[in-house]
């Protein structure tokens, strides 16, 4: 089955809570054109879609559920280095091999492009070219503030930093602002944040009895005003 061109570097309904993802502006003749070369494959939660240093035959766009970019360690554990969202690309086109693996946290949809196709396809389009590396770049910039947050953070600072981000990446809006879906484990928020899962838990026991966050079934509820400045300052009161 192959992908509409209007969805093939977007998400097609969204995951449950998330809010819609970040599309390209195609004309009709180059959502025609790339949507023949997608092909839509469906995947089952924990599925592997790739292994890092695999050589890379192919690119991928995530439509529907969420992902896990991680590295392994040499002792055999992941280092998470950042989680997908409908919309996202889930690996570069312009490497040899690929740099992590991808792993599906939900049951997912993704769009596959035959690599070569798509350089090709991007030679011909400079102007989604630019777009798609103006995104990497965005992706680059992200990265460096985590590698920051975790050389220079405390626990805490980074446990509830990961809150403030991944909650504006999710973009909730008005009355549903203040719900922040977690469809991650706490081992996955512990792997990306260098912490144990005992530390996340203690942290997130912290803050509950805090009154910065509840717990509920499908991620946090933050309390009160949930703007950077007042939750990092509620959440580090002595």
């Amino acid at each position: 089955m192959t992908c509409s061109g209007k969805h093939a570097f977007a998400s097609e309904v969204g995951y449950g809570l998330f809010a819609e993802r970040k599309q390209f502006a195609f004309t009709d003749i180059e959502q025609r054109e790339i949507g023949q070369l997608g092909r839509r494959m469906d995947f089952l939660a924990k599925a592997t879609i790739f292994e890092e240093r695999e050589p890379k035959v192919a690119v991928y766009t995530l439509r529907q559920g969420i992902a896990v970019r991680y590295r392994a360690k040499a002792d055999g554990r992941k280092q998470i280095v950042g989680f997908a969202l409908p919309g996202d690309f889930l690996n570069s086109p312009f490497a040899d091999r690929h740099t992590c693996s991808v792993e599906m946290i939900s049951q997912a949809t993704t769009c596959q492009f035959p690599k070569r196709q798509f350089l090709a396809f991007l030679e011909g389009h400079p102007k989604i070219l630019r777009e798609l590396l103006e995104t990497y770049s965005q992706e680059i910039d992200a990265t460096y503030e985590h590698m920051l947050l975790l050389g220079r953070g405390t626990a805490e600072e980074k446990f509830v930093e990961f809150i403030i981000r991944w909650r504006a990446r999710v973009g909730r809006k008005g009355a549903l602002a203040n719900l922040v879906p977690l469809p991650m484990s706490r081992r996955d928020i512990a792997d990306y944040l260098g912490l144990t899962i005992e530390t996340v838990s203690r942290l997130l026991a912290k803050l509950m009895r805090e009154n910065v966050v509840r717990v509920i079934p499908e991620g946090l509820q933050l309390i009160g005003p949930t703007e950077r400045p007042l939750l990092f300052e509620r959440s580090f009161v002595e």
